[in-house]
């Protein structure tokens, strides 16, 4: 019981740290954007840290974590999980779509299907269960399907060079690598040399959310409908069919709850870069995006507290 109860105090710290390093990435925004008039300089500073994240950040956490652990059959099907919701997604949005602009389409399918299984998955996840594996395995197929099929949609292909050179899936292919074929000593060497970086991915990106976090809402006013849905498929839909296939495969109850959590996190901030390459309704997916992420952040503490 007192184990419980020192568990549940770290967690909550965690999460109240997790919503000051937000914070203070979005007051750094204001600040910097709006009464220091040095947008365009925070813009350079920000893409910096995110190059960071993206570039070594999460690759070292990922060497680290698949260093230690390898894959089992749980992975595979989380991962699959995901393609399953994906699909689903794809075909039922169509439907709800129908008759209106393909940018529509392609707007509403980005913020309804692709999570923050990054940026926000991976702080959760740490707080929440201490270890970020669950979140890699999704996050890695987010980031996948994330980058390739907003391309074939768009009917602009895609380049096998930039999924295989992702930071993400190099780290991971390494880490595997190491895990299965290197000595011993090695792994042990190298997993206590990154003790700090599933940490240090955790809290920089954080911080990094609440600075890329889009602040524009009133393009929602006249697109309600649009932001229900996508609270539909991102809080409901999404986590029923993950819970779903992972209960069908019998997939270790502690792990799905991990991945059930990381399926139901707000829509990414990349959607929001990849609709203004497209043309898919940028805006609208800022917003969305922003009050979704503002809405899950401010319920964490209450999530906590069940699962604790």
């Amino acid at each position: 019981m007192l184990a419980l109860g020192i568990d549940g105090c770290y967690v909550l710290n965690e999460i109240v740290l997790l919503m000051l390093l937000m914070g203070v990435g979005v007051s750094a925004q204001l600040v910097f954007k709006h009464v220091l008039g040095l947008g365009v300089f925070f813009d350079r500073m920000v893409r910096v840290l995110v190059d960071v994240v993206y570039r070594v950040l999460i690759p070292l956490a990922f060497l680290k974590t698949y260093l230690e652990r390898g894959l089992d059959s749980g992975d595979t099907w989380i991962a699959f999980s995901f393609i399953v919701f994906t699909f689903v997604s794809a075909v039922s949005l169509s439907l709800i779509a129908r008759g209106r602009p393909r940018e529509y389409y392609g707007a509403l399918f980005l913020a309804s299907t692709f999570p923050n299984a990054v940026f926000l998955g991976f702080p959760v996840s740490m707080a929440l269960f201490g270890s970020i594996h669950v979140a890699s395995i999704y996050g890695l197929v987010t980031l996948v399907l994330n980058v390739l099929l907003p391309d074939l949609m768009a009917v602009s292909g895609f380049s096998l060079r930039r999924i295989l050179l992702m930071p993400a899936l190099l780290g991971f292919i390494a880490g595997l690598g190491g895990h299965y074929a290197a000595p011993s000593w090695f792994v042990n060497w190298i997993t206590s040399a990154l003790w700090w970086a599933p940490q240090a991915l955790s809290y920089t990106a954080t911080a990094v959310l609440g600075a890329r976090l889009p602040l524009r809402m009133d393009v929602l006013r006249r697109n309600r409908r649009f932001l229900g849905v996508v609270a539909l498929y991102r809080f409901l839909i999404s986590p029923a069919v993950t819970a779903l296939v992972l209960l069908v495969s019998r997939v270790d109850v502690g792990l799905s709850i991990q991945a059930v959590t990381v399926s139901l996190m707000p829509p990414a901030v990349m959607n929001t870069l990849i609709a203004e390459r497209h043309g898919w309704m940028p805006e609208l997916v800022a917003s969305t995006t922003f009050l979704l992420t503002l809405a899950v952040v401010l319920c964490l503490p209450l999530f906590s507290a069940l699962l604790h």
